[in-house]
């Protein structure tokens, strides 16, 4: 019997490897279409409910999910060959437990035995470039994770909450008195009861920021010299270098939150910031030649646009030109990542 929503028949010879490229066109816009996730889930239980076990491969019953396929599709254009596009898909369908949602868990064991399992078993929840993940941990916590970013957590998470965060995510935290949330990342380490934040701490840029929507949080640097309890509509950036604290209050958490939504928000933002966050949403670098005045700052807000229509609403609203640089194939067949050089305009005095 055939699903509506999708063509069942292009998707079968995907899976079996046998397909055109109208099929791979089709497969593509299936895994991205989030009206017919439903249907995708139960198509791919009887997949894996029809597939046999392999030697050595012990079924596991996972709460998350790897979704490599999403990652590939959405990426396959910095993929070395096709060839590894599908080796990935038949290695996802042999694993147990697998639902449709966008982001790429891995389990991790290590030292395995039946009663050291869960202490030695760690999963981590991975949002790859360009793309947003909306995740749920055990314990009822909820959250988002943006472009190039994780989090890891071991086995015995709901007798201890605590993950490890590498770049941003928003978290809406399970309340549990007698649990406390933490949240560590290289530099810092976030401590919360129940409540709303995001973090951003990616390991590229010299700050890490954070905000508290609702709730209270406290606010360490790794060797616990530095602590801060911030309350709602609190600022704080840490600088990794000087290892110093800037607290600003009464800001707009919408803001730096808008992300979640895939809206780009920028108030009163001055360029090396607009640069950063360009940066993270594109998954490019951004380079900017010439003096940059402090005065120049930038208001707006960009719904779903290209890179290319950004840069050119940027051009229009400040004096700047600027350079798209497209990908350049390296010597190991991997592409280097988009550029755009922004020169800053000389103005007449």
């Amino acid at each position: 019997m055939g699903l509506t929503g999708f063509d069942r028949e292009k998707l079968d010879r995907f899976f079996h490897g046998d397909y055109s490229d109208s099929d791979l066109s089709e497969a593509g816009k299936i895994f991205c279409d989030n009206n017919i996730e439903e249907e995708l889930k139960n198509y791919l239980s009887r997949q894996f409910n029809e597939l046999p076990a392999e030697e050595g491969v012990e079924k596991r019953n996972l709460d998350h999910i790897l979704y490599r396929i999403h990652y590939d599709i959405n990426t396959r254009l910095s993929s070395q060959n096709s060839r590894s596009f599908d080796n990935l898909i038949k290695w996802t369908l042999r694993i147990a437990g697998i639902l449709i949602l966008p982001l790429v868990v891995f389990l991790g064991i290590q030292n395995y035995n039946a009663s050291g399992l869960k202490k030695s078993t760690w999963v981590e929840i991975q949002s790859p470039p360009l793309m947003r993940a909306q995740f749920s941990l055990p314990d009822g916590t909820t959250g988002w994770l943006n472009s190039n970013s994780s989090v890891r957590y071991n086995g015995d998470f709901t007798s201890a909450r605590n993950v490890t965060l590498k770049g941003e995510a928003y978290f809406d935290v399970y309340k549990d008195a007698k649990r406390p949330f933490t949240v560590n990342t290289n530099e810092v380490q976030l401590k919360v009861l129940g409540t709303r934040f995001n973090v951003a701490s990616y390991e590229n840029e010299k700050d890490v920021e954070v905000v508290l929507e609702e709730g209270k949080l406290i606010f360490s640097d790794k060797e616990m010299i530095k602590t801060y309890t911030m309350n709602p509509n609190d600022l704080v950036t840490y600088d990794k270098t000087t290892k110093d604290l800037v607290i600003e209050e009464m800001v707009q958490p919408q803001k730096y939150l808008s992300w979640t939504e895939g809206k780009l928000v920028f108030r009163n933002d001055p360029l090396d910031v607009v640069a950063r966050r360009l940066e993270r949403w594109y998954n490019i670098e951004v380079e900017i030649k010439g003096d940059v005045p402090k005065d120049l700052r930038l208001h707006a807000t960009f719904i779903n646009e290209e890179l290319e229509e950004v840069m050119g609403l940027l051009k229009r609203s400040l004096p700047i030109d600027y350079k798209i640089v497209n990908f350049n194939l390296k010597p190991d067949e991997t592409y280097e990542k988009k550029k755009v050089i922004i020169t800053l305009k000389r103005l007449d005095t």
